[in-house]
């Protein structure tokens, strides 16, 4: 049964509402819809809407009025198909704080009227949520609201605002390499091997090598290891294991055993079972297994001594791990903690992830593995499982990439707060404008524009520049490629084309950070 037919299955019978009674504390109020439609879609405030509005102060009333309006471009099969996701059913969990209902009735009924929603005018607003929800009085939690839409209103206008901000505190950055000649593909031939290997968890894992025919005792090849994301597979990044291979690079990736595309799907069919709790913060010893395994199938011809890895979103979270940041588990369960704040509504996806089972914690806090030399994080998972201390103890120069408008793995909390606890030598913040989580994957054809963002070839070329850059620089030490940003600088430099341009950053401070926006100082 699918979220759509389910939800209108359950939930409780009426055309749609007809009054919303906020509630706040003790006081209560009845506002007929119609007269919210009517400040939502004009600013006009009728009679039984302006006791209420009384109660907040001008600051509130629009933040109320821009989350009534704001609209997002969801689809009502989109929206079935989100909610029928194990995300989409922990999302909702924290919208249903917003209504004063037991969430056995406020679940399912919010679920049918987000369907209808978005199925009124093909995009999704919160107004017409309200107009459909089943049933005839729909009783708010005002301060669950009031979360909500400072925090919504927060993250739209940083969305516009982040990248010519964050280059105006930085100066005037001067241009920065050609990346587009850094991503032409080398003269090195190579050998693709698939194989499969036992990994130290008991699993069975898919792996995949490239080998340059130059690699040889005397001229080891430098490896880097690739982590792909959560429900996608070695696929989606091995155009940069490719790029890299043809430039003398020894290269290997791997299916993650508990989070891979191939491994979530076989749960959802029935035929696999679900993965423990938690499994997936040892991901980084699955990477440290197939280094071994490198090692003992081409020994010296590929230097295993000296690596790069790199990853995205939750291989993100691994490459960072195995570059030395520790896992802090008390900051993770702190984190957690406002999930259960009936007031608090929190739609962030990285926080909601991380936060399946905060109390069943992995007891290892340190997955660093010395061999790595480098690391590349792109929209990287970080917040709440790393902490401003535990990230001080990154032991390798670390490249994070983040996009302004990532909605799974938002900016600020997850990449840009993180990057200034960094604190090693030789590490860099690459912000991408108009960037998106899924910008630099390649197989995401299917999905909508809003979620995959512009111009993905041009994505890929960038990448792919950036990842040699960065890895021709920390572990060869070469001299013949343009690094990224001056080492000794203190300034950003430009990058990339429009419409995905990237401001490089060597050095990133929070008192920076907080002068793109005063509200972050809020953020831990």
């Amino acid at each position: 049964m699918t979220a759509f037919t389910g939800a209108l299955a359950l939930a409780p019978a009426a055309d749609a509402a007809e009054r919303i009674r906020f509630q706040f504390g003790e006081f209560s109020r009845d506002v007929s819809v119609p007269s919210l439609v009517t400040f939502t879609e004009t600013g006009q405030v009728n009679e039984d809407l302006q006791t209420y509005l009384d109660l907040l102060n001008p600051q509130q009333q629009q933040s109320l009025r821009k989350l009534l309006n704001q609209s997002l471009p969801v689809t009502d099969v989109m929206a079935s198909n989100f909610l029928s996701t194990p995300l989409g059913q922990r999302s909702l969990q924290q919208l249903v704080k917003v209504l004063d209902q037991p969430a056995a009735i406020a679940e399912p009924a919010l679920s049918s009227a987000l369907i209808l929603g978005a199925a009124k005018s093909g995009e999704l607003r919160l107004i017409d949520v309200l107009e459909a929800y089943p049933t005839q009085i729909l009783p708010v939690n005002v301060a669950a609201v009031l979360s909500l839409a400072d925090s919504l209103t927060q993250q739209f206008n940083l969305q516009n605002k982040l990248f010519p901000r964050m280059a105006s505190i930085q100066g005037a950055p001067a241009q920065g390499p050609d990346l587009n000649a850094l991503a032409a593909k080398g003269d090195e031939r190579f050998t693709q091997t698939p194989f499969q290997f036992q990994g130290r968890l008991g699993t069975t894992i898919s792996a995949i090598a490239y080998l340059p025919n130059s690699a040889t005792g005397a001229r080891p090849a430098r490896l880097v290891v690739i982590a792909p994301g959560l429900n996608t597979d070695m696929n989606a990044l091995l155009y940069v294991g490719k790029q890299l291979a043809s430039h003398g690079y020894a290269v290997a990736s791997l299916d993650f055993p508990f989070t891979s595309a191939n491994t979530i799907k076989a749960v959802i069919q029935g035929t696999g079972t679900i993965p423990p709790p938690n499994s997936w913060y040892s991901q980084p010893l699955s990477v440290s297994d197939l280094i071994d395994q490198m090692q003992q199938r081409y020994g010296n011809r590929v230097n295993t001594r000296e690596v790069g890895v790199l990853g995205q979103s939750l291989g993100g979270y691994t490459v960072t791990a195995l570059a030395g940041a520790e896992l802090d588990w008390p900051h993770l369960i702190k984190g957690c903690a406002e999930l259960n704040d009936p007031d608090k509504v929190v739609l962030n996806p990285a926080v909601v992830w991380q936060c399946v089972a905060p109390g069943q914690v992995v007891q290892r806090k340190s997955f660093r593995d010395p061999r790595v030399k480098a690391a590349v994080a792109v929209n990287p998972v970080t917040n709440p499982i790393f902490s401003s201390t535990s990230l001080k103890a990154i032991a390798a120069p670390i490249l994070f990439v983040s996009g302004t408008d990532d909605i799974f793995a938002p900016p600020i909390s997850q990449q840009l707060i993180p990057f200034t606890s960094i604190q090693q030598p030789g590490s860099l913040l690459a912000l991408q404008h108009n960037g998106t989580h899924l910008s630099f994957l390649d197989g995401t054809a299917k999905l909508p524009p809003f979620v995959i963002g512009p111009d993905q070839s041009l994505a890929r070329e960038e990448l792919k520049g950036m990842a040699r850059a960065f890895f021709d620089q920390h572990l060869r030490n070469t001299t013949s490629t343009p690094p990224l940003a001056a080492p000794t600088a203190t300034s950003a430099v430009f990058s990339g084309s429009e419409p995905l341009r990237l401001l490089i950053s060597p050095r990133f401070s929070r008192d920076q950070l907080n002068q793109v926006d005063p509200g972050l100082k809020q953020f831990p």
